[in-house]
């Protein structure tokens, strides 16, 4: 006869995130858990839509802290689920509407396509829901969240009470009702983020590969492959042939790219390569659900018109401030013909924080970061 305490029971169910934590991490991921099961209706975070028989998107709602897409394999007994959102109460959320709206299969894999934030921070809440599950990432992912991780969380949360003295000076002078409306909700959401994530630990995966993983089921095959440098050094997309769709994570998808962690001069042959895969439609990052394989092509050449352009603003002596008063989104050629306004179209319609922009700031923004990411990462080694 086993004696089953209170510790013992939360271990179990809370596998390796509890035996890895200190008392304060403990302490959130059993407070974080106790709010996502308590009677309370959990908030609704993402649209899920049908991709492909067996494959589904869980496109995020527009938050104050941004979260992710998922992209979700039903394998013949179980799930596959690609990243793992901003927060735990995050993947709370999704996988009550999985089981809601798709099936209640239990989830067997979790993929962290980067190291970002926004794509790991809720890895502890899959510890808790499915403890046996294998968390998979490239071994260089898993090297960064390890060298990078803590104190990246520990920025993301310390930079929160700041963001919130900022929205409180424009709540006090915004305009009308709508504006003091957006301030409340995007404070609201703050609030409630900074709550939950002040002792939530860095959970790291405990599957890594170098080059690729094929995981063979009976509903499909799923092909896990590094393709090369891109939106970070350990960039991972997942391939299902047999449905033709990919999940790219933020190699590729419906927003601009992000460039900050990023090897702009390697990103385009590392599309080239992922175009080599067999698919038709990709469950990207961010955004919607891109309906073409044609959106990586527009992607590789608009870095590589960026690139062209900072290396002959190099190359003369033209420092960033100057070049990003001469280049704007109607003077990038291939933003032209629907793209840019695509992107744009995108951010506006899934990120919260761009609310209160137009569509013209959106497009000008997207350019303007972009190139300055692509001039001080040019020649990144």
């Amino acid at each position: 006869m086993h004696s089953h305490s209170r510790r013992g029971f939360l271990g179990r169910t809370l596998g390796a995130a509890w035996w890895g934590a200190t008392i304060l991490e403990r302490a959130a991921l059993v407070a974080t858990r106790a709010r996502a099961q308590s009677k309370a209706p959990l908030p609704i975070l993402f649209d899920v839509e049908k991709v492909a028989d067996g494959v589904y998107a869980a496109v995020a709602n527009g938050r104050a802290l941004i979260n992710c897409n998922a992209a979700i394999f039903e394998n013949a007994n179980d799930l596959l689920i690609v990243d793992a959102h901003s927060a735990p109460s995050a993947v709370y959320s999704l996988v009550a509407q999985i089981r809601k709206q798709i099936t209640d299969k239990p989830v067997r894999y979790v993929v962290a396509t980067h190291l970002h934030g926004d794509h790991t921070q809720g890895l502890p809440a899959y510890r808790s829901i499915a403890p046996k599950a294998d968390i998979i990432a490239s071994a260089k992912t898993r090297s960064l969240m390890v060298e990078l991780g803590p104190a990246r969380l520990k920025a993301a949360v310390d930079a929160v009470p700041r963001s919130i003295d900022n929205l409180s000076r424009k709540l006090s002078s915004a305009k009308n009702a709508e504006e003091r409306a957006y301030y409340r909700e995007m404070i609201d959401q703050s609030r409630a983020f900074l709550e939950e994530m002040r002792n939530v630990p860095v959970e790291l995966p405990d599957v890594t590969f170098d080059d690729q993983l094929t995981i063979h089921d009976k509903a499909h095959d799923l092909h896990l492959s590094f393709r090369g440098r891109a939106h970070t050094a350990g960039d991972i997309v997942v391939a299902c042939p047999a449905k033709k769709v990919v999940a790219s994570g933020d190699v590729l998808h419906s927003f601009f790219p992000t460039i900050g962690d990023g090897y702009p001069s390697e990103w385009p042959a590392t599309l080239r390569s992922v175009q080599q895969l067999e698919f038709e439609k990709v469950i990207g990052g961010h955004g919607g659900v891109l309906d073409s394989p044609q959106r990586a092509g527009q992607l590789r050449d608009y870095l590589d018109e960026l690139l062209e352009i900072v290396a002959r603003a190099k190359h003369d002596g033209v420092p960033l401030d100057r070049l990003q008063q001469t280049v704007n989104p109607g003077s990038v050629k291939t933003l032209q013909g629907g793209y840019g306004d695509y992107l744009a179209d995108e951010v506006k319609k899934h990120d919260f924080r761009v609310y209160l922009s137009t569509h013209a700031q959106v497009l000008a923004a997207g350019v303007r970061d972009n190139l300055a990411a692509v001039y001080r990462n040019y020649q990144r080694a």
